[in-house]
């Protein structure tokens, strides 16, 4: 009985996020009603009521929920100071790989259409573990290092936007090689002998 119920809510989960998907691809947040969501979802508001105060509570449980997964899969636990470029080069693609692998949702997440900037959060999270793992030894942490960390987490995070949306086909290693280009030489010499 147990594991019927269970089957039943993540069925009834995977229909509310695709439902939520189908309303964030087609219009603004603030312009999806209640009715327009538990359409989409296909079941009835006493169901939508069960999981969820309102559509801003819906909105506010899928980000915090994406965000966490998010900062979970991003593993840079290879990132320290000893280490150089081809090491990061090489380790980087087992950190991409999962978050690879959730792209659709996170094209959903990043729309201009939720009306929250969870690209930017995201960002915030790259930089805060970029932080960790180079100073993790140093305790004081200078205007300049912050600078760094935002930087290579604003030009990753281009990268892998450009990535899901643009070149989904291109191999996880290119996309590496490009992400440790920008650490190392900046954005502009990292494309500058591309061409």
């Amino acid at each position: 009985m147990v594991a019927k119920t269970d089957l039943r809510v993540k069925k009834t989960k995977l229909m509310i996020q695709q439902g939520f998907t189908k309303c964030i691809n087609e219009k603004t947040f603030s312009k999806i009603s209640i009715q327009d969501l538990t359409e989409a979802m296909m079941i009835n508001k006493s169901t939508f009521y069960k999981y969820y105060e309102d559509k801003y509570d819906l909105r506010e449980k899928m980000i915090t929920e994406t965000i966490r997964n998010f900062s979970e899969r991003l593993d840079v636990s290879f990132i320290n100071p000893k280490q150089d470029l081809k090491s990061y080069e090489a380790n980087l693609p087992k950190a991409l790989l999962p978050i690879f692998h959730h792209r659709e949702w996170l094209k959903v997440m990043w729309s201009p259409n939720i009306e929250v900037n969870v690209f930017e959060q995201m960002q915030n999270i790259v930089a805060n573990k970029f932080i960790i793992g180079l100073y993790a030894e140093n305790s004081e942490i200078t205007a300049y290092d912050q600078l760094q960390a935002n930087l290579f987490a604003a030009s990753a995070m281009q990268v892998l936007l450009w990535w899901f949306e643009i070149k989904p086909t291109a191999p996880v290693t290119e996309i590496a090689s490009i992400i440790t280009k920008c650490l190392g030489t900046g954005t502009y010499y990292a494309f500058v002998q591309e061409k």
